[in-house]
């Protein structure tokens, strides 16, 4: 406190112009102002994306994003079911191998388009909680039911699409509650996870009988239910944007994700300001934006400019519940959210409505999937074997699946440890250019029927006539295999859909993803279906016309995805360190030709010392 001509003059580290709180206030101020003239937010948090947090910090989230992804192990346990069940069980007809996995495939849009009606209405975490019924229902028949019984098998199947059709709600979760600094490794555990389901199961069905198997999964799934009860907060960012009246549990559950760094905690609690919906707030009451030279004379003159837009934002608010439920009701009905079919969008939801579904288009015609799904007939195609026991010298099919999960694994702990320093856009390239090769290889080198009876003088995988001996094992296509699986578990499989949870509007992420997601899944139905029929994996042809139409399936695998590379790298943008309202600038910027360049991480730097 300092006397000069009877003035008094007191300055404390909160009220002083150079304090952190005070330039927090002083921008937010003004960045509310300018919210509906399109402007950013601008308060002094533009360090957050470069910003370095310990692992104590980083505790809470890793956490809760672990115990949220152990629901992704359900897809992946899904995936891989009905090469367990050829471990029990042989079909006599490939139609019912088919309908065993299109059956799940189909019902996943039903899931997911219901978790997208729902989640905005009941929160997140109740939402995980909802997922869990369906699997637990699915896991609880199955474990009575006996595999000769088709019809009780395939309502397994149909509850159990359902559940793995509402786990994608998942990465909408995860990208809300992660840090922007660290999104993209949180993120990629979501292929981490779903490799690892795959892996669980393979082994699983390798080792115990067909109830035990069943039991296991059964008790797993109760486990995960007990474990998102205890350890899952809500969502802060859904609280902000669907519960405005809700901001003290806002606080409490960022609190709960950010204990320990109240700087941090500060940082992110100012940064729900921007996800509050304001659609119907008066223009009138915000179009101007005031000069930042206006805050120079003290915070009275912004108190009363804050004032009014709480008041016009109460005003929105009661017009908002004055609207009628079945209007609301229908809106939801036609778009099953917050999407509106019957008025134009703006260019933050088209733009990457559409690159997404392109990506998923490409995603599902390169055939990582299907050699999932079908990875045991696949490989006994390959090998020229009509059953699941190992030949003398040579491993069994079941063996080589567990390989591939372990493969499968590895690649995704590899990509999701290069995620945060090299982005997705670089890894989903190469993973798509590896795929093309290794598609190639196995297109090339599939051992092809002969013409004419055996030829002494082919000097390639002669399995088709074995003359003496155990036929030799084709190297080259199951390492052509192995590898294809493996590159695509590095990026194709898994970045599409984590990509949801961050290119989308927060308004229509929950809504919006939930029908990508479904076209997606709806895309891969279509794919089951047609695969087994293309490829004639039955044992009959298996040793003709089943190797060359695999060759021919391979080859266009590898066409498709050089089409994805391409398309990858004239049209997906770069994630890498990014907040949500940079990408929806980026989305709103109309010139096509900046799409590669504007969310290049080199330029991260720049942008935030602005």
């Amino acid at each position: 406190m300092f006397f000069n001509n009877n003035t008094c003059t007191y300055t404390t580290p909160l009220l002083s112009r150079n304090s952190y709180f005070w330039k927090n206030h002083q921008t937010l101020s003004n960045g509310i102002l300018r919210l509906e003239t399109n402007t950013n937010i601008s308060y002094d948090d533009q360090n957050d994306t470069n910003q370095r947090l310990s692992w104590r910090d980083l505790y809470p989230q890793i956490l809760v994003s672990v115990v949220a992804f152990m629901l992704v192990t359900q897809p992946g346990i899904n995936m891989v079911y009905s090469n367990i069940f050829l471990n029990h069980y042989k079909f006599t007809d490939i139609s019912d191998l088919s309908w065993l996995t299109s059956i799940l495939v189909v019902c996943t849009p039903i899931g997911t388009i219901a978790i997208g009606v729902i989640m905005d209405r009941i929160g997140r975490k109740n939402a995980f909680l909802v997922t869990c019924v369906p699997l637990l229902i699915s896991w609880s028949i199955a474990s009575v039911v006996r595999p000769e019984d088709m019809s009780l098998i395939y309502a397994c199947r149909v509850f159990a699409g359902i559940g793995g059709g509402m786990t994608s709600m998942v990465i909408i979760y995860v990208s809300e509650i992660a840090h922007a600094s660290y999104r993209q490794v949180l993120l990629s555990l979501n292929s981490v996870f779903f490799s690892v389901g795959v892996l669980f199961a393979t082994t699983v069905g390798s080792f115990f009988k067909w109830q035990m198997v069943n039991m296991i999964f059964l008790i797993f799934t109760a486990v995960i239910t007990v474990l998102l009860v205890i350890f899952l907060p809500e969502s802060p960012i859904w609280l902000a944007k669907f519960r405005a009246s809700r901001v003290y549990e806002a606080k409490n559950s960022l609190k709960r994700i950010y204990p320990i760094n109240d700087q941090v905690y500060v940082d992110e609690l100012n940064g729900l300001d921007y996800v509050r919906k304001p659609p119907t707030r008066p223009a009138t009451t915000i179009t101007i934006a005031p000069d930042p030279s206006e805050f120079d004379n003290g915070p009275t003159t912004s108190r009363p400019l804050l004032s009014t837009v709480r008041l016009s934002g109460g005003t929105s608010r009661s017009h908002e519940r004055r609207r009628g439920r079945l209007r609301r009701l229908w809106r939801q009905l036609c778009m099953c959210g917050q999407l509106r079919l019957w008025s134009p969008q703006p260019p933050t939801v088209t733009r990457p409505v559409r690159v997404l579904a392109i990506v998923f288009l490409l995603q599902q015609l390169s055939g990582c999937y299907p050699v999932i799904f079908y990875a045991v007939p696949v490989i006994r195609t390959v090998m020229g074997v009509t059953d699941l026991d190992a030949a003398d010298g040579q491993p069994s099919q079941m063996d080589a699946l567990i390989a591939l999960g372990v493969v499968r694994l590895l690649a995704s702990v590899v990509a999701c440890m290069l995620s945060p320093h090299v982005g997705r856009r670089p890894l989903m390239i190469a993973s798509s250019l590896a795929m093309a090769c290794s598609a190639a290889l196995v297109a090339l080198t599939c051992p092809l029927p002969a013409a004419a009876g055996p030829r002494d003088d082919y000097d390639g995988y002669e399995t088709i006539y074995p003359t003496a001996g155990p036929p030799p094992v084709p190297l080259l296509p199951l390492i052509g295999i192995a590898a294809f699986v493996c590159s695509g578990s590095a990026g194709v499989i898994v970045f599409p859909w984590t990509l949801v949870g961050e290119l989308l509007p927060v308004s229509v992420r929950a809504t919006g993803g939930a029908l990508l997601v479904a076209y997606a899944y709806t895309l891969m139905f279509i794919v089951q279906r047609v695969f087994p029929c293309l490829v004639a994996l039955d044992a009959d042809v298996s040793g003709g016309r089943g190797r060359s139409s695999v060759a021919a399936a391979f080859a266009m695998f590898a066409a498709v995805s050089l089409a994805l590379a391409l398309y990858t790298h004239a049209s997906l943008p770069e994630t890498l360190g990014k907040r949500f309202k940079d990408i929806e600038r980026y989305f709103a910027d109309p010139s096509p030709t900046c799409l590669p360049v504007d969310f290049s991480v080199k330029s991260e730097t720049t942008h935030n010392h602005r």
